[in-house]
């Protein structure tokens, strides 16, 4: 072994040491006083990371709890508040039960205020806990607490989440089936004692009571269930108007008639009862009265047939009498006898007549006058039992033709093989050309009698039985082969003739031949300087003519619910335009959707064709039969209702539904034929959805009829209470299940990052001592190692 001075390796050595035991002294002073085993991240990065990671885990959990705790306080506070408003339904339900007994003998006006101040706190205190419909909490709820994992495509967000619906779970009055629909006489109107226009002077009214018989007024229901609008089926209320003398007498005798029908033996007077309709009268803000009829859950329709029920829903044309309630197609001139004797083909289509099932004809002389048509017309019609049977009659209006119907009927009147149009209905030939005489309604091809000419003539089409095509003033120049190609490129600019493959050709013997391949149509020709094509030369008296004449009432008279949704166009609220499917190709799928308690959507196609659809009366029957047929207890609530638009001009369709919200789709269809948006009039737009109508009517116990009604509706409010506050006691169970699990979470959490994070006090304790020790023998050793070079001068004094 060498003996140097140069270098002290022992020293080296030993400081080297001694700087170790100095830093493993000084961690573990900091794990001591900081009591963490991770005192900065080069102590255990791979460890500070997992700690770091269940520290932030710890804070979403420790907010979370909080967060489930607001949530347990606001389920208690609606807890409480649903049985505060148990009680009140426990008052509401005495009174009901009292103002409902025959035996009663005090004054049920103080019943009927006690009662409704029960009701509006009902609505005050579920509007204080935000449980009325469109209230704060009436929504799907969800409260995130955390500790949740990512698992098959679900988020950690969602499964650290707890989803409480309470959207379904309203409980103010609407909602518990006590504010329901009310379809009321016209606003501003008054039937009450003392008014022109009273009970007593309605009933009494000479022309009023020339429009009944029997003594009998009569009211229409259209409701989901009870909805005909045409047939034997359609549900009327016969009221016997003897001893009716003022609106208590009235609302007696009405709500013994609803609850007769209701007790009918057919499937539409059971649903008419399980409606529970009731009549009652309103007084508006200013005293005057009004006749009312409500339920509870049911949205519907009521119609006056007669002007005696008309007057009674405030819908007068003077003084008491009431507004005709009959429809009517109206020609479009007035009668004039034709130039020469024609065979007219008349066609009646609609009030439950689809094809050629309203079709008769009628010889017309050159002396006929307009009594004697109407004559002719309605022997004519009393010689088709179908037609017959829909009530339909001739009229002779001053000298103007109209065909009339009752109340609630809608129809078209059409005409073949008058091209002098003697009865003002149009001009269009029938089948045996202008020529006239016995033939078809309508045709497939018609030939030319003769050979075309250079002539103009106006042409107009209609396609199976629709409005009229109209091509304009035509110019032929007596060459067959032009003028074939001058008729198809009027054909062809038409889109609904091109898809029905409308051609003009030859007809093998030198004439013109018009044909179509997607149905039968109608011709006329008139105006212009002669024989243009060859079909003859237009007929005295021909005229510019509509296609078909559609029936309407002079004023509406019906009144559908408020309080109910109702369909909606793109924009506005109008009823949504309705055009027959008549044509080949003609089609519409419409589809009706809602959601039920649970928040499941449901939802209905309804296929629309030339089969089902040719009429408004047939279209509504498809789609009320088709929801019907359905089963489905969330959407068995809409129905489809037939009602005039807003301008009274032409009857469209509406939707309504007293349960809730719903959407509609019109599918595109050709033309935009079908059902389509009232504003644009055109279809397969976007999902319209529905809206309220307005306000109800709560329920009533001033009289026995309503107050037996509340009884039910009440038994029914405390079975819905019942379900919404089960809604909120699970959500309770929910928030508890929830707290305990972040609790545990969170327990567990803190305890792995200490294992992690935290210094084990008890070995750090040691190793001080032991880092003490070291450092003192350490400094002890240096010292002597420090000293060695001083021993090799020992050497050195020897020699």
């Amino acid at each position: 072994m060498a003996f140097t001075i140069e270098t002290n390796v022992a020293s080296l050595q030993a400081q080297n040491y001694l700087r170790g035991t100095q830093a493993f002294q000084s961690k573990t002073i900091n794990r001591v006083t900081s009591g963490l085993r991770i005192v900065n991240s080069g102590d255990d990065a791979a460890g500070l990371a997992i700690a770091n990671g269940y520290r932030s885990t710890e804070a979403v959990l420790t907010q979370g709890i909080r967060n489930a705790n607001d949530g347990l306080s606001q389920m208690q506070i609606a807890d409480g508040g649903i049985s505060n408003i148990s009680s009140l339904l426990d008052r509401a339900r005495t009174l009901a039960t009292q103002s409902a007994t025959g035996t009663f003998t005090g004054d049920r006006k103080v019943l009927n205020n006690e009662f409704q101040s029960v009701l509006t706190e009902i609505n005050r205190q579920a509007q204080s806990i935000g449980l009325n419909q469109g209230g704060s909490f009436a929504q799907n709820l969800t409260t995130f607490i955390g500790g949740g994992q990512a698992s098959n495509g679900i988020s950690s967000t969602s499964n650290g989440s707890v989803a409480i619906d309470l959207s379904q779970s309203t409980i103010d009055s609407k909602s518990l089936g006590l504010q329901g629909v009310q379809a009321a006489g016209a606003a501003g109107t008054d039937i009450g004692t003392g008014s022109t226009t009273s009970v007593q002077n309605i009933v009494t009214n000479a022309t009023n009571q020339a429009s009944i018989t029997n003594n009998t007024t009569t009211f229409s229901f259209t409701g989901p269930g009870f909805s005909d609008t045409s047939g034997g089926s359609v549900l009327k209320v016969g009221v016997n108007l003897t001893g009716v003398t003022d609106t208590n007498t009235l609302v007696a005798a009405l709500n013994n008639a609803i609850q007769s029908v209701g007790n009918g033996a057919s499937q539409q007077a059971t649903a008419f009862k399980n409606a529970n309709v009731t009549a009652s009268t309103v007084t508006d803000a200013t005293g005057k009265q009004q006749l009312a009829f409500s339920s509870a859950s049911t949205a519907f329709q009521v119609q006056g047939d007669d002007q005696v029920s008309t007057a009674l829903l405030g819908n007068f044309v003077s003084g008491s009498t009431g507004n005709s309630a009959l429809t009517t197609a109206t020609a479009a001139s007035a009668f004039a006898a034709p130039a020469a004797a024609e065979s007219v083909n008349v066609r009646i289509l609609g009030a439950g007549l689809t094809g050629t099932q309203g079709d008769f004809t009628v010889a017309l002389a050159t002396t006929d006058t307009a009594a004697i048509a109407v004559t002719k017309l309605n022997t004519a019609i009393a010689g088709n039992a179908a037609l017959a049977a829909t009530g339909i009659k001739a009229v002779n209006n001053a000298g103007t033709l109209q065909f009339v119907g009752g109340a609630g009927q809608s129809f078209e009147a059409q005409t073949a093989g008058d091209e002098h149009n003697a009865l003002g209905f149009g001009s269009y030939v029938n089948d045996q050309g202008i020529a006239g005489g016995a033939g078809s309604f309508n045709y497939n091809s018609l030939d030319a009698t003769g050979v075309s000419a250079a002539k103009t003539q106006h042409v107009q089409v209609s396609l199976n039985g629709g409005a009229t095509i109209d091509l304009g003033l035509l110019t032929a120049t007596g060459t067959e082969a032009t003028d074939v190609t001058t008729l198809n490129t009027a054909f062809q600019g038409n889109a609904q003739l091109r898809a029905a493959g409308f051609v003009a050709q030859d007809d093998g013997a030198g004439n013109i031949k018009i044909s179509s391949s997607g149905g039968n149509f109608r011709l006329n020709f008139y105006g212009g300087n002669g024989n243009a094509f060859g079909f003859g030369a237009s007929a005295a008296g021909s005229a510019t003519s509509a296609g078909t004449t559609a029936s309407a009432y002079a004023a509406a008279d019906g009144a559908n619910s408020a309080g109910a949704q109702q369909s909606q166009n793109a924009a506005g609220t109008d009823v949504y335009k309705f055009t027959a499917l008549r044509n080949t190709g003609d089609a519409q799928t419409l589809t009706l959707s809602a959601v039920d308690a649970n928040g499941t959507d449901h939802s209905l196609n309804v296929a629309l064709t030339t089969a089902n659809a040719s009429t408004l009366d047939q279209t509504l029957q498809t789609i009320n039969t088709a929801i019907a047929q359905s089963n489905d207890s969330t959407l068995k609530n809409i129905a489809a209702f037939k009602q005039a638009n807003n301008g009274n001009t032409a009857e469209g369709l509406r939707f309504m539904d007293a349960a809730g919200s719903f959407k509609v789709s019109l599918g595109a269809s050709p033309s935009s034929v079908g059902i389509a948006d009232g504003s644009t009039g055109t279809t397969g737009g976007g999902v319209l959805s529905s809206a309220s109508n307005g306000a109800g009517a709560t329920a009533d116990i001033s009289n026995i009829s309503t107050a037996q009604a509340a009884v039910t509706a009440l038994a029914s409010a405390v079975t819905k209470l019942g379900s919404a506050q089960a809604v909120v006691g699970r959500g309770e169970n929910q928030f508890n299940y929830a707290i305990n699990l972040a609790n545990s979470q969170l327990t567990n959490f803190s305890a792995a990052e200490s294992q992690i994070r935290d210094a084990d006090l008890a070995s750090e304790s040691a190793n001080l001592t032991k880092a003490s020790i070291m450092l003192q023998a350490g400094i002890a050793a240096l010292s002597q190692a420090n000293s060695a070079p001083q021993q090799v001068l020992t050497l050195l004094q020897g020699r």
